[in-house]
C-alpha cells in the first residue's frame, strides 16, 4: 500500500474514533447530570420524609403530654387536590361548632402528615399507630376526589366508649367535594358527624335530658335547611338524628314544636315506591309517626291522634314480627321461659317429695 494511501486512511480512522470519543463523553456528561439530579430529587424527599415523621413525632408527644381535660383529636393533613385548604376548612368547622355538640366538652386539635391509601390496611395500621402514640380519641385522615356531590371521604378511628386503639372503629363520612358546597350548614355537618363519633351516645336521645336534646333537634332542623348538595345518605342520616330527637322532647319534656315537620319528613317515606324502595325506613317512619302522634296527645288528648297513632305503631309490630332478629330473640326468650320453669318444677317437686 503506498504511504499516502495509508496516511489518509489513518486520517480516516482517527477522526471517526475522535467523533465516537466526543459522544461518549457528551453521553457520560449527560448521564452524570441526571445521576445527580437523581440522587438530589432522592435525597431532597428523603429529608421531606424525615422532616414529616419528626413533626408527627413532636405533635403525638405534645398531645399525650398535654393532661388538660378534653378530647384529643389528630387530623392527618387530605390527599388529593386542594389539601391545605380542606385541612383549614376541617379544622374550622371543629373549631366553630364542636363544643356545640359535645355539650361544652373541651378539645384539643393536632395536625399530622398525609396518610394515603383510604382503607388500605398499612394505611389502617399507621392510623392506629399514630393514635396510640398520641393517645388520641378521634383521629381523621381525608381525601378530595374531584367535584362530586360525595367527594370528599373522611376516614376516620374512634376510641368513643372507652376503646383502646387498638379496637377503635373505623368510619368513613361523605361530603360534597366542591367549595361552593361546603358553605352554609355544611361545616356545622362536617362537626356533628364527627361529634356522633366521639360521643355515640348522641345517636340516642334517650341518653340526655331534654333541655339538651331540645337544642341538638334546633341545629338538625337547621341542617336539613341545606341549600346545597347533599349526600343522600348523609340527609338521611341527618333526618333520622331530628327526628328521634324531637319526638324525644316532646315524650319527655312536652315541647311539640318539630312534631309537625317529622310528620311531614316521615310521610315522605311512606309512598307506595319508597316503601317499596327501602322498607327498613319505612318501618321506622311508621314508628316516628306514631310516637309523635302519640306525644301530642297525651299534650291535649284526642281520640284521633290516638287511634292514628296505633293503625302506625301496628303496622310497625306486624313488620318486626317476621324480622328475623325478633325471631330469634323470640325464641331465646321462649327457651329462657322454659329452663326457669323447669327449675321451677324441680324446685318443687324436691320440696313435696324429696327426702
Amino acid at each position: 500500500m503506498p504511504v499516502t494511501d495509508w496516511l489518509t486512511t489513518a486520517e480516516a480512522w482517527a477522526d471517526a474514533h475522535m467523533r465516537e470519543t466526543h459522544y461518549l463523553a457528551a453521553l457520560g456528561l449527560v448521564l452524570g447530570i441526571l445521576s445527580t439530579v437523581f440522587l438530589l430529587i432522592l435525597t431532597f424527599r428523603l429529608i421531606v420524609r424525615l422532616v414529616r415523621r419528626l413533626g408527627d413525632v413532636a405533635a403525638a408527644r405534645m398531645l399525650r403530654a398535654d393532661k388538660t381535660p378534653g378530647y384529643r383529636i389528630v387530623l392527618a393533613r387530605p390527599a388529593g387536590g386542594r389539601r391545605g385548604a380542606t385541612l383549614k376548612w376541617l379544622q374550622s368547622a371543629l373549631s366553630d361548632h364542636l363544643t356545640s355538640f359535645n355539650f361544652g366538652a373541651p378539645f384539643k386539635v393536632a395536625r399530622m402528615s398525609v396518610l394515603k391509601g383510604g382503607l388500605a390496611p398499612d394505611t389502617i395500621a399507621r392510623a392506629r399507630r399514630r393514635m396510640a402514640a398520641a393517645d388520641a380519641d378521634l383521629l381523621v385522615w381525608s381525601e378530595r376526589r374531584g367535584r362530586k356531590e360525595d367527594g370528599l371521604v373522611l376516614h376516620g378511628l374512634t376510641r368513643g366508649g372507652g376503646l383502646n386503639p387498638a379496637n377503635a372503629k373505623l368510619f368513613t363520612l361523605r361530603l360534597p367535594a366542591r367549595d361552593t358546597a361546603l358553605e352554609d350548614q355544611m361545616p356545622k355537618i362536617a362537626a356533628f358527624l364527627l361529634a356522633k363519633k366521639l360521643q355515640p351516645g348522641l345517636g340516642n336521645p334517650q341518653s340526655f335530658r331534654p333541655e339538651k336534646i331540645s337544642l341538638l333537634a334546633e341545629a338538625l332542623s337547621g341542617m336539613l335547611d341545606h341549600e346545597g348538595p347533599m349526600p343522600v345518605a348523609l340527609r338521611s342520616e341527618i333526618e333520622g338524628d331530628f327526628c328521634a330527637s324531637a319526638v324525644h322532647v316532646a315524650e319527655e319534656a312536652g315541647d311539640l314544636a318539630g312534631l309537625d315537620r317529622v310528620i311531614a319528613l316521615r310521610r315522605e317515606h311512606l309512598t307506595e315506591g319508597a316503601v317499596q324502595e327501602n322498607p327498613e325506613r319505612a318501618i321506622q317512619a311508621r314508628m316516628d309517626i306514631g310516637r309523635a302522634l302519640l306525644a301530642r296527645a297525651s299534650k291535649k288528648y284526642e281520640a284521633e291522634l290516638v287511634r292514628e297513632a296505633i293503625g302506625y305503631l301496628s303496622q310497625v309490630v306486624e313488620a318486626l314480627r317476621t324480622d328475623p332478629s325478633i325471631m330469634r330473640a323470640q325464641a331465646a326468650s321462649d327457651a329462657m321461659f322454659k329452663a326457669q320453669s323447669l327449675m321451677e318444677s324441680r324446685k318443687r317437686f324436691a320440696v313435696n317429695f324429696g327426702t
